[in-house]
């Protein structure tokens, strides 16, 4: 074989490689937010800090101009020296595609008011930001105008103690498949409430079937829809259990099916918690984490009634698993591991969501949050 064409078949290889690694960002509780790419092997490139930001711990993708960040401050907002806020970014698409480093251009931010914001997610039209406020238990909506520049609160609704409850925890916002309503988790309350937003004026108004009342002490954290918008899956941290609900986009009622412990009989749960849950694009699984028992749980899912079934649990290679990914063509999953600095990559069984370790990680400060960049 000549050299030229020993150096042609490294070049298509290595170009190959380029074409088929996943471009990701990641924020958490380190410096600020970072670009990374996953191969199809499961190795990673080093994470690269793109823009400092104080406990940036969940953002999200502007739905229709993707080339727009959101991101919170997870800080109290009489913090003197960061104080709770939403930041927009905008970066070149073009080159995080194809694994270039981009550079994030800071557009705006806007001060939260609520406290330690912890999670934040856009309506399909991209005209509302939406925040959910941990200690306040408080939902906030924000509009955001054809630049991407964050403009004015429209809709603040802090939650009130009820059933002799001691708190009020907002943690997560979902928004139904039509954009019609916005489902949230408050883990004190044990209720995921919904609420109709208003697509002229971002307000929100309690929906005709307001809330969904799970066990007391369950603690509701992250909502994940099913990709046929008949099901909601919802992560209890407290009691480290799934539920499964049918969901009913014309009424916006939440009716619970089952719920299922994610970790093995007999587990002792003390000190332990589940955090993120997210469903298989398939639709076949729903997957969530265990932080303390540091496990991925795999649940299956009967796609006619939406019955959950645990059906492995898988160990994350660290501690604290506070969030994962899975990868847009459903091949592979990200695990951070937020006490442990470290995010891991596991091959997904496409027959029964069973994960194998690849053995590939890459190190970061304690990683809150990865998000994929899409075609």
């Amino acid at each position: 074989m000549s050299f030229r064409t020993i150096a042609i078949a490294v070049w298509l290889c290595f170009m190959s490689s380029l074409c088929t690694a996943q471009s990701f960002f990641i924020s958490g509780y380190g410096d600020g937010i970072y670009f990374s790419s996953l191969s199809a092997d499961g190795s990673m490139t080093e994470p690269s800090l793109l823009a400092k930001q104080a406990n940036a711990s969940f953002f999200c993708f502007h739905p229709t101009k993707k080339d727009l960040i959101y991101a919170v401050t997870e800080t109290m907002r009489n913090d003197a020296n960061n104080p709770a806020c939403v930041v927009a970014y905008r970066f070149d698409r073009k080159s995080a595609l194809q694994g270039v480093t981009p550079k994030l251009e800071r557009i705006n931010s806007l001060p939260v008011n609520g406290d330690i914001p912890c999670h934040v997610t856009m309506d399909p039209t991209g005209k509302y930001l939406i925040v959910a406020n941990y200690t306040n238990g408080s939902v906030v909506v924000y509009s955001v105008d054809d630049e991407g520049k964050i403009v004015a609160e429209t809709s603040n609704v802090v939650h009130k103690l009820v059933d002799g409850k001691k708190s009020s925890n907002g943690h997560c916002s979902a928004v139904s498949p039509t954009g019609r309503f916005v489902l949230v988790a408050d883990l004190g309350l044990d209720r995921v409430f919904v609420y109709q937003l208003d697509a002229s004026t971002g307000k929100l108004t309690p929906a005709s079937n307001p809330f969904l009342k799970l066990a007391d002490g369950a603690g509701p954290r992250h909502l994940s829809f099913h990709p046929n918008g008949k099901f909601v899956f919802i992560i209890n941290e407290t009691n480290l259990t799934m539920t499964s609900a049918r969901w009913d986009e014309a009424t916006g009622k939440l009716i619970e099916v089952n719920t299922v412990n994610t970790v093995p009989p007999g587990t002792v749960t003390q000190g332990f918690s589940t955090a993120e849950v997210l469903v298989h694009p398939s639709g076949k699984f729903v997957f969530g984490s265990n932080r303390g028992h540091d496990t991925i749980v795999t649940m299956s899912i009967d796609q006619t009634s939406g019955v959950i079934s645990r059906t492995a649990n898988t160990a994350t290679q660290g501690k604290t698993p506070r969030n994962f990914r899975i990868t847009p063509d459903g091949k592979m999953l990200l695990a951070e591991n937020q006490s442990s600095d470290t995010i891991f990559s596991f091959m997904i069984d496409p027959t029964n969501g069973q994960l194998t370790a690849t053995g590939k990680s890459v190190s970061v400060k304690a990683p809150a949050c990865i998000k994929f960049l899409t075609e």
